[in-house]
């Protein structure tokens, strides 16, 4: 996990642009990066069952559209927390399920470092092993903000994937009726959802980090918003989650899964669990998980 071989002035920083980063969260996030530095926590977790069994969660999905549109493959993948919190093996297996799904689109959700964005670095690879004939596209977490974000997106684009910072992008055809909007991330940074759905007026599947996304999109329409940021409130114990979050939708969605919130199918919210850890280097009752989501575009009567 260097940066050996790269150009010394293209080095990652400790910390990027983040808001909460107060000197506490500072010195926080220096120590979990010393105290599991080596990864020795995940490599005790994982053979113990204790980071959980990789899942990939297929869902077919009938979306309202203006206009008719071939059936659109889309794999979502979030919060990897490549770091020393995460075992590598669980990162390569949920990178080569989304290879093998053979989308369309691939999207990726976010927080994908814990602790320093240098441990971006082996990622690189495995993005770039993904093949997606209409792009592969992100947002960033709340982790990775808190790092140095434009260093992760730097590195994102080396293996082919865009990031998306309140802006949007048309798809090509046969899916040029379609805005991707992705939304910068509502814990650490400044989302603009005028900015990331402006000219987008067709049908929209929004990307964001958390389900407390939508407080800042409000009453805005859109056919699939896909985020994670929850973990499935990773590990349980008595019916509870060990995992604390100030987002009061990100509460209300802590498990995960699939939600319908507007009427005849439009807003359709979907939350993973997502692959990884981070300053909490244990899974339990809430496996990690990738998402291969089948669209059927339906023509609005009228």
């Amino acid at each position: 996990m260097t940066t050996s071989g790269r150009d010394p002035a293209d080095r990652p920083r400790w910390f990027g642009r983040g808001h909460g980063l107060s000197t506490r969260k500072r010195i926080t996030e220096v120590v979990y990066d010393t105290l599991y530095r080596g990864g020795w926590a995940s490599i005790l977790a994982r053979p113990l069952g204790l980071q959980g069994a990789l899942r990939v969660t297929n869902t077919r999905l009938c979306v309202p559209a203006r206009r008719a549109m071939p059936p659109l493959r889309v794999a979502f993948l979030s919060d990897l927390h490549s770091g020393p919190g995460t075992h590598p093996s669980i990162i390569v297996a949920a990178c080569r399920a989304v290879r093998d799904a053979r989308a369309d689109l691939v999207l990726f959700g976010g927080d994908y470092v814990s602790f320093h964005a240098r441990h971006v670095d082996p990622l690189v690879p495995l993005l770039a092993g993904i093949e997606a004939p209409l792009g592969k596209f992100g947002v960033l977490g709340n982790h990775d903000v808190v790092g140095d974000d434009a260093y992760i997106t730097r590195r994102f684009a080396e293996g082919g994937v865009r990031m998306l910072v309140n802006e949007n992008v048309r798809l090509p055809v046969p899916y040029e009726d379609l805005w991707l909007c992705g939304l910068d991330n509502p814990e650490e940074g400044a989302p603009d959802a005028d900015a990331a759905f402006a000219g987008a007026d067709g049908t929209r599947l929004v990307l964001m980090h958390s389900p407390d996304g939508l407080r800042w999109i409000g009453d805005r329409p859109f056919g699939v918003a896909f985020c994670g940021h929850t973990h499935g409130g990773q590990f349980w114990l008595r019916g509870k989650s060990m995992l604390h979050f100030k987002g009061p939708l990100s509460r209300q969605y802590l498990k995960g899964g699939l939600f319908h919130l507007g009427h005849g199918g439009d807003r359709i919210l979907v939350v993973s669990r997502g692959v990884g850890q981070g300053s909490l280097p244990l899974r339990l009752g809430a496996d990690p998980e990738v998402h291969v989501c089948t669209l059927d575009f339906a023509p609005r009567r009228g």
